[in-house]
């Protein structure tokens, strides 16, 4: 009897040790890791996850090892405190590579509405997306729950704006994803 009770101890203690180890090995290895986060902790401002993919416009296979740079206004619509209309000193930004999938993404916060024009301008500066043998891109990302109607024309007539849908709640945290072709050098 006391045999079966210390085999039984020994297979329940085994069992467990491997369920853990497969549950740490699938979380650092398999698990889907943390994306960078360009805004402080205490920046102000419902947050936004944004994820994308940088694929051949021709092909449409993904592009490894693209180079993406964004930046956008504050909560308040502003760059920065010292000149806040300055957007090549823009506070918020990030930059980022791609991986083997082509996909790349960040954490923020909303971007705000400039404070001296309409409502309906929320947006994101993609400033360049990069890539050997592509041609360099770079647009406006715009939300579609937060465009005016000019800005929605001036997007498709001229192709520099994208217009995105957002999902989720500002209470629990925005989110949206975009795709971009790149053309290849020719």
């Amino acid at each position: 009897m006391q045999l079966r009770r210390s085999s039984f101890r020994l297979i329940r203690s085994l069992t467990v040790t491997v369920i853990v180890s497969v549950i740490v090995m699938a979380c650092s290895t398999g698990g889907s890791s943390a994306l960078p986060v360009i805004v402080a902790a205490d920046e102000p401002g419902p947050r936004l996850t944004v994820e994308g993919r940088v694929l051949d416009a021709v092909s449409g296979e993904p592009i490894e090892g693209a180079l993406v740079l964004v930046y956008q206004t504050d909560q308040a619509g502003t760059y920065q405190p010292e000149d806040p209309s300055d957007e090549s000193t823009a506070r918020i930004r990030g930059k980022f590579t791609t991986d083997s999938n082509g996909s790349f993404g960040f954490v923020t916060v909303q971007p705000g509405e400039y404070p001296n024009q309409p409502p309906g301008n929320r947006h994101i500066h993609f400033h360049s997306i990069t890539a050997d043998g592509y041609q360099s891109q770079g647009f406006v990302m715009l939300f579609d729950d937060n465009v005016r109607t000019e800005v929605r024309g001036w997007a498709k007539s001229t192709g520099f704006g994208v217009v995105v849908p957002v999902d989720g709640d500002p209470e629990t945290g925005l989110a949206t994803s975009i795709d971009v072709a790149l053309e290849p050098d020719t």
